[in-house]
């Protein structure tokens, strides 16, 4: 139920103008608290209210959170694409006793590496966000669009050549979604039309040949991500600069402080929408039935994986680990009722992930199944509520946590809807 202060956060945003051309201001008004009494922000003794240390807050999450993310997937990545790493190990088992149970080793390495790009995908910032994401997208390329199948069976066919760069593929042939497609896609044919001259002959290879090419490619994709991965987090912490040094400078704390923020909008953006409210025709984005040509990892069927690690380090931010976080903030303006809203509301998509049956995959197939049936918009509309569609109900209850960090969570903490945020249509 939206309270005074919703009302007032309303009025803000159509009232106020736009900080840039990219996003919408939602300018911080007196804290209120709940409209109760009781709710009054933090005092001093003097008994004057004490601002809140954002800086402190910066540096928690930055050195709590942000660099031991990048760390790990650093580490990671540069295990998973060593010479004795479990990808090489596959690779030089192809055609033996050991390759099954050594595919699988692989697999559950690129599992573990996902987990830990799935974290980093909240904080898309300094680093990562510089020269249009490219560092980002050499890692995980999925914000940008679809995978790029034909061309990375393409990329297959060419690597073993003298000259094959992947610095010359573009970011859908690349990082953790290829990947995906070259270690879990069990259809070894190429996916490209019959015009197409580099995989006329592709089908009639021997399995293990086309394993083994497919392999030779994964290293060097693996390889470009743990390259792309360290350089992200070297760049955070080394140098005669790092840039922790300058995010944490308290002349920009504002615009820094701002970042932050529109890293955490990645739920709205692309957990709840791109991975499942456009996937499932919930969003006019999606013309079809469905779109499963959209959803993430349909190859390693982890979407719905992707989306509680999301959730889950979103709840982390939020709270700051175990130090100092959004929940605190809001809590001296005197709205504890918002920081019990969200942690709530983030246990209910922990739960509800975990009741899910099956792959987004399969979700898509039961609306598939019946497209007059209106249970996939009942259920988006009634999360509360019992539904066969467990998908969609998932994508409600994440609706409700990202329509309060457009109103509430925006006003009382004073930060900027992200521009990209404005073109949501659910």
């Amino acid at each position: 139920m939206l309270r005074f202060y919703s009302s007032m956060a309303l009025l803000v945003l159509s009232l106020t103008g736009c900080v840039d051309q990219s996003r919408d201001i939602a300018s911080p008004v007196e804290a209120s608290g709940d409209g109760s009494s009781n709710d009054t922000p933090a005092a001093d003794n003097g008994g004057s209210a004490q601002a809140f240390d954002r800086t402190a807050l910066m540096t928690n999450l930055v050195d709590s959170i942000f660099i031991p993310n990048y760390q790990a997937t650093a580490t990671l990545a540069d295990s998973f694409s060593a010479d004795s790493g479990s990808l090489a190990t596959y690779c030089d088992a192809i055609g033996s006793a050991d390759e099954a149970t050594s595919l699988v080793t692989a697999q559950t390495d690129w599992l573990a590496l996902m987990d830990s790009v799935q974290k980093t995908e909240m904080h898309v910032i300094g680093p990562a966000l510089r020269n249009d994401e490219a560092l980002h997208n050499r890692v995980h390329s999925y914000s940008t669009g679809s995978l790029a199948t034909c061309a990375l069976d393409q990329a297959v066919v060419d690597a073993s050549s003298a000259d094959f760069q992947i610095s010359s593929r573009a970011f859908n042939q690349r990082g953790m979604g290829a990947l995906e497609y070259l270690l879990f896609n069990s259809n070894l044919n190429h996916s490209c039309s019959s015009q197409v001259p580099a995989t006329a002959s592709w089908n009639d290879l021997t399995e293990s040949d086309r394993k083994t090419q497919r392999c030779g490619l994964a290293e060097k994709l693996a390889a470009d991500v743990a390259v792309a991965s360290n350089l992200i987090h070297s760049q955070w912490t080394e140098g005669d600069s790092p840039f922790r040094t300058e995010f944490l400078n308290e002349d920009s704390q504002g615009e820094n402080f701002q970042l932050i923020t529109d890293g955490i909008f990645y739920l709205e953006t692309f957990t709840k929408s791109q991975k499942l409210t456009i996937p499932l025709s919930l969003d006019d984005k999606c013309s079809s039935v469905t779109c499963p040509g959209l959803v993430e990892s349909p190859y390693s069927e982890t979407s719905l994986r992707n989306v509680r690690t999301n959730a889950a380090e979103f709840l982390r931010i939020f709270n700051g680990g175990s130090g100092l976080g959004f929940d605190d903030l809001i809590n001296q303006e005197g709205f504890t009722n918002i920081t019990l809203r969200f942690q709530n509301q983030l246990s209910d998509v922990e739960d509800r992930v975990a009741q899910i049956s099956g792959s987004l995959n399969d979700q898509l197939a039961l609306v598939e199944a019946d497209p007059s049936d209106p249970a996939c918009l009942n259920a988006f509309a009634n999360p509360g509520d019992e539904s066969t569609i467990g998908a969609c109900s998932l994508a409600g209850l994440l609706k409700r946590v990202t329509d309060d960090l457009k109103i509430e969570f925006v006003t009382i903490v004073g930060v900027a809807i992200p521009g990209r945020v404005q073109s949501d249509n659910d």
